[in-house]
């Protein structure tokens, strides 16, 4: 039969055992939590920084585009029929020998 001390060393080695189960588990469910909060973190970064790469790659094609609409402008000036037109209708310019008519409205 046991006795009463060797009961006792018995009962303390299983609250120890118990004790340490715990504290294990407390381990494991706050390393899960901060496992997860570094997830989720690092998930919302990753998302902000692929919608700024998207919006910075829809800038840069309004950029290309606007730069070809200027190109093709800047060659355009050189035309001499094109600063013809502009001479003419922005400008109203004319000829040697020819008349500018302008039409009046009435009331």
């Amino acid at each position: 039969m046991y006795t009463h001390l060797q009961l006792r060393e018995q009962h303390e080695r299983a609250s120890y055992r118990q004790i340490g189960r715990r504290a294990l588990l407390w381990i494991v469910i706050v390393s899960v939590i901060l496992l997860t909060s570094l997830y989720a973190i690092r998930f919302v970064t990753v998302n902000r920084l692929q919608q700024q790469v998207a919006d910075l790659t829809a800038n840069e094609q309004q950029a290309l585009d606007e730069q070809a609409a200027l190109r093709a402008q800047l060659a355009k000036s050189n035309d001499p029929q094109a600063i013809e037109d502009v001479a003419r209708e922005k400008l109203g310019l004319v000829k040697p020998g020819e008349q500018l008519i302008i039409f009046v409205r009435g009331d």
